[in-house]
């Protein structure tokens, strides 16, 4: 599959089924406890059969927590987010939490098949043994998404960019950037440019004139020293699955902006650099275009600081780094932002 509209598809009809399962669902319980009234009991009024008591509980915090995940994985830490519709996305949100909020009205009654059968006592546990643990884990990591140093920690810049982006891998945890997972790459970012509907690609998503980001201009995040250029290499096609290691940023930019401190801007269109080697830039400068060069899926920008002028995966170090002003769309509202940092799914653009 090198086709992204196609993958977008995919994902879109997966959601649809999700969505459609979780409203048959609401509906269907809906009409057996409000319309059909199937006999129920309140916890409160039971004073044996303890067992069934504790399982409803159990059920009733882990619907809880899942009114709390959802929001978050929905619109945070969600990796299929940027390639569904965003009312579907909205959807799926929506419709999650009205399910469970209303099994957490329930779980403040029992059924009487469930006081009275065994098997169904048995079904609920290991529905609860599966849900309770899982529930919790994902509640655990939430602040992780929200995890990164201070700005007293971290290097300010302005953006490498113009117009309206999106952050698809960002922040300071492996829950929303997988770059975590490298020391060297620590808090990078990939980033791709939106339309006014905030889709990064047109088309079928085929070719690399089909993503907004291809041929961007891209600038300078701060004053320094250009310390490395690398700009003859080809740009890769569209894949889900890159492969080259032998060049994994592709044509690049590096910037010394202090002693033993650089900035890579990478996966640049060929020929397209328009510093050199010993050139001193200020922040704004336009440094080459966004292209689709070296280990890379689709034309996006990466971006990290790292305390050493190349890539070294075992001995650099990533480093924090913030913008300084502009504005951000993290939930549903755009709002300005000042020495802030980027996490997953998050939209941004120039002030």
């Amino acid at each position: 599959m090198n086709e992204v509209k196609t993958l977008s598809i995919i994902y879109t009809i997966i959601i649809w089924i999700v969505v459609a399962l979780f409203l048959v669902l609401l509906v269907y319980r809906i009409y057996k406890v409000f319309i059909k009234k199937t006999e129920r009991r309140h916890l409160l009024t039971i004073e044996k059969n303890w067992f069934p008591k504790i399982l409803k509980i159990l059920f009733g915090v882990s619907m809880l927590l899942i009114i709390l995940i959802i929001p978050f994985y929905g619109y945070i830490g969600s990796a299929f987010k940027a390639i569904i519709p965003d009312y579907l996305n909205h959807l799926l949100v929506i419709s999650a939490i009205l399910l469970a909020a209303l099994e957490v009205y329930l779980s403040i009654s029992i059924s009487k098949k469930l006081i009275d059968k065994k098997f169904k006592k048995i079904v609920f546990t290991l529905i609860i043994i599966f849900l309770l643990p899982t529930s919790v884990f994902f509640a655990y990591y939430i602040p992780d998404m929200f995890t990164y140093p201070s700005d007293k920690e971290s290097f300010t810049f302005e953006l490498p960019v113009k117009g309206t982006w999106l952050a698809g891998h960002a922040g300071g945890s492996e829950i929303v950037n997988y770059h975590c997972m490298a020391k060297s790459q620590k808090y990078a970012i990939d980033i791709v440019k939106v339309n006014e509907n905030y889709q990064f690609f047109q088309g079928k998503g085929k070719e690399l004139t089909d993503f907004y980001t291809m041929g961007e201009n891209i600038y300078s995040p701060a004053n320094g020293i250009v310390v490395n250029v690398v700009d003859s290499l080809p740009n890769a096609g569209i894949t889900f699955t890159p492969m080259d290691t032998v060049n994994p940023a592709g044509n690049h930019v590096v910037i010394e902006f202090e002693q033993e401190r650089y900035i890579f801007l990478a996966h640049l269109d060929k020929e397209s650099v328009k510093v050199n080697v010993s050139d001193t830039v200020k922040a704004g400068d336009l440094i080459a275009k966004a292209g689709n060069s070296g280990n890379t899926s689709w034309p996006h920008l990466h971006m990290h600081v790292q305390d050493k002028p190349i890539l070294d995966y075992k001995n650099a170090t990533g480093l924090p780094f913030r913008f300084k002003y502009f504005e951000i769309k993290r939930w549903l509202t755009w709002t300005k932002a000042t020495n802030d940092y980027l996490i997953r799914n998050d939209l941004f653009k120039d002030k």
